[in-house]
């Protein structure tokens, strides 16, 4: 699903300068190409509107929601299914064998023959599209796409920059942790997390793992609630839980799922033992709304985001004085309820959601940076997480 319905899954990036509604004709100057233009395996790429992969409207008008700029990335090209080329080369081959009345082909025919009917079978192909579905938030100057993995960030990126002269920067915790602080991570103390004497110190840091292990523990031992902008918000953790450490004795990663992760012994164990809260659902509200989200600590990726508010119930006891008939039309029918819609979201709306949902993540981590900075303090913080560890190994 993408921005306008369901839940949606992104990547935040910095950019490095404002934009405006009317540099909409940045990107339709760099539109997705016909597709009729389109030979052998070279893919097409270009801008797309927001409605669908071939929507070439990219004015201000068609694109612009409330304080977002809201479009897509597309990729076209043509591609032959992998067991059909297969099929028809080896067809092709055993025509040709027969055909030269030989028992084996010659390298240069076979290769002749793969070439020709790669080339055939591409003609006649269609073309399949891969879509990212990016959104520029005006307010503060960040792009949401659709990107999740480093090739597609790849393809975005750079081509991001051709059409604006922009390149964005993948929100990460090496990144953030600059943009928010200036903190370098490689200018950090490495610290064990664990109270286990046995585990060694990590060889690297990895300052995501540790905000969402120090955030599990904030949020369950000290407070669920925290202040930004002057509103109280509040956070809450679900399950799944994937814990991770690369110099963990045994298995490098502990999945939680199913039952009550949250109320494991394997909670306790895995930390215990090294590893860090690596991947979790996390929910954050702010008055009525109610924001969650699956967060990966190694590149802050926002898996499968709910921002749609609850559905309302509905009474189970009818209205008696509806279920009564007109007094002025004796017999006539009860008039027709009125079609659900009110409480669906806009797709600006529910971009402000995910928005806010960035906005207080960040706040958050940069507290948490706040006290990784100072060591005392972040021993100070150990020497109280130890205790809660060792009692979770425990349980």
């Amino acid at each position: 699903m993408g921005f306008e319905s369901g839940s949606f899954s992104f990547h935040a990036f910095y950019l490095s300068r404002g934009f405006e509604p009317t540099e909409m004709e940045a990107f339709a100057k760099r539109a997705l190409p016909p597709i009729k233009t389109l030979t052998g395996d070279a893919p097409l790429h270009g801008w797309a509107g927001p409605a669908h992969a071939l929507d070439l409207d990219l004015t201000e008008e068609h694109c612009w929601r409330g304080d977002w700029l809201w479009f897509s990335h597309v990729t076209a090209q043509k591609k032959v299914p992998p067991s059909l080329l297969r099929a028809t080369i080896l067809a092709e081959l055993e025509i040709e064998r027969k055909a030269r009345q030989v028992e084996v082909l010659p390298r240069a025919a076979k290769t002749e023959v793969r070439e020709r009917v790669q080339e055939a079978l591409l003609a006649d192909a269609q073309p399949s599209f891969g879509s990212m579905e990016c959104a520029i938030d005006l307010r503060h100057q960040r792009l949401l796409a659709s990107a999740m993995t480093d090739a597609a960030a790849q393809v975005l990126c750079p081509f991001f920059r051709e059409s604006t002269g922009v390149m964005p920067v993948m929100l990460c915790p090496e990144s953030a942790a600059y943009r928010l602080c200036g903190i370098d991570c490689n200018s950090l103390e490495l610290v064990n997390m664990t109270p286990n004497e046995a585990i060694g110190v990590p060889p690297e840091i990895t300052l995501g793992t540790e905000f969402l292990t120090w955030l599990f523990y904030r949020w369950e031992k000290e407070e669920a609630t925290f202040d930004l902008d002057g509103e109280t918000c509040g956070l809450m953790f679900e399950g799944p839980l994937m814990f991770s450490g690369d110099k963990a004795p045994g298995c490098h990663e502990t999945l939680l799922r199913n039952g009550t992760p949250l109320d494991t012994p394997e909670f306790g164990i895995a930390l215990w033992n090294g590893k860090k809260l690596r991947r979790a659902r996390l929910t954050l509200t702010k008055g009525d709304w109610i924001c969650s989200a699956t967060v990966d600590g190694y590149d802050f990726a926002f898996r499968s985001m709910k921002v749609d508010p609850p559905k309302k119930a509905k009474s189970a006891t009818p209205d008696a004085v509806d279920e009564m008939p007109s007094l002025n039309a004796p017999g006539a029918k009860k008039p027709a309820p009125e079609a659900p819609g009110s409480d669906k979201l806009t797709v600006d709306e529910r971009l402000d959601r995910a928005a806010f949902y960035v906005d207080a993540f960040l706040h958050l981590y940069k507290h948490f940076l706040t006290l990784r900075e100072d060591p005392i303090a972040w021993k100070g913080i150990l020497a109280k997480m130890g205790p809660w560890i060792e009692e979770r190994a425990k349980a």
